[in-house]
């Protein structure tokens, strides 16, 4: 990220470190060793990856992909739809908590 902008969305590609960190927080969430957390994807351009894989990958003669593991990313378009889906997520695994509410509330 550039020192003129500290903060916001940015576009991660797969040649610098924060696009290894998404692969393999991706490879973890596919083979079950990281659970119940989301991956979620901001930019109109990685709904269209997705469903471009979709329309491609899954053809059952090539084997590429599973269908499963096509649904581990949630796709946005805006930050305001990332943090609403962050939000909804740690509100359930809040409610998933055992024992009493944490102070400040569920």
């Amino acid at each position: 990220m550039s020192a003129s902008a500290p903060s916001g969305p940015r576009t991660v590609s797969l040649a610098d470190e924060d696009g290894v960190k998404q692969v393999l927080v991706g490879t973890l969430l596919q083979v079950r060793h990281l659970h119940d957390t989301p991956l979620i994807l901001v930019g109109k351009m990685w709904g269209e990856l997705l469903q471009r894989a979709r329309t491609y990958m899954l053809d059952p003669r090539l084997h590429l992909v599973d269908a499963e593991d096509l649904s581990i990313p949630r796709c946005v378009t805006t930050a305001d739809e990332a943090i609403a889906l962050s939000r909804d997520h740690h509100g359930r695994w809040l409610q998933a908590q055992p024992g009493p509410a944490p102070a400040g509330g569920r």
